[in-house]
Order: C-alpha cells, then sequence, then structure tokens
C-alpha cells in the first residue's frame, strides 16, 4: 500500500519504530500498529512483490497486496476497490471463507465500545 505521507503527517497519523517512520491511513490500523509495532513491522519487512497477471487497469496484486487484505480488507477497499473485489472472488473461487473484521474495524468497535477485547 502506499500512503501520502505528508497527508498522514497532517492528520497525525504517523509512527515511528526502530527508527523508522511508518505512515497510515486510518487511525485504526495506527492504533493496532501501536499495540504490537514489532509484529507489523515483522510482516511489512517479510512482503515480496510477484507479478500475477491482472486486468491491466488493476495495480499488480502481490504479496503486499494479500497481506493487506488479510489484515484489513477495509483499508484496501478504501484504496483500491477493484483488488479486493478481485481477491474476494478470487477467495470465493476457492470456497473459502470471506476474511473476517480488519484491524481497523476491530480497534474501531473496541474504542466505540461495541466490542469487548
Amino acid at each position: 500500500m502506499t500512503v501520502d505521507v505528508a497527508k498522514a503527517e497532517a492528520d497525525g497519523l504517523t509512527f515511528v519504530h526502530d527508527g523508522k517512520t511508518y505512515a497510515f491511513c486510518r487511525s485504526g490500523c495506527l492504533r493496532a500498529f501501536q499495540e504490537e509495532p514489532a509484529t507489523y513491522a515483522a510482516k511489512a519487512e517479510q512482503s515480496h512483490a510477484i507479478s500475477v497477471p491482472q486486468a491491466k487497469d488493476l495495480p499488480v496484486i502481490d504479496e503486499g497486496m494479500r497481506l493487506w487484505y488479510e489484515a484489513c480488507s477495509c483499508c484496501l477497499s478504501d484504496a483500491f476497490p477493484d483488488v479486493k473485489a478481485a481477491l474476494d472472488a478470487e477467495r470465493a473461487a476457492k470456497v473459502e471463507a470471506p476474511v473476517g473484521a480488519g484491524i481497523c474495524e476491530v480497534a474501531e468497535a473496541q474504542q466505540s465500545g461495541a466490542v469487548q477485547g
């Protein structure tokens, strides 16, 4: 995912971990990262780009996109609705259950008191 760092800084959606600044598009993702920075930073370091043939208008769906989809499909949907739709269709074709609530949705629900955690 690409986040506009200047916008994230202006919106207070950045966090420094081990000397590296991470920028976020939503407060729920920022809160989740702040709670487990080592876990999420390690996941970011492990992602590798692979080329997957897609329609010419879609961005390449690489391992990072797939990790993003699994971690927070709501953010992926905000940024790349066509990619989320393609990954939903891929998952349905494999007869896999839909992905659960993303880290944003869980964090926002916990903050509002809707989910006990």
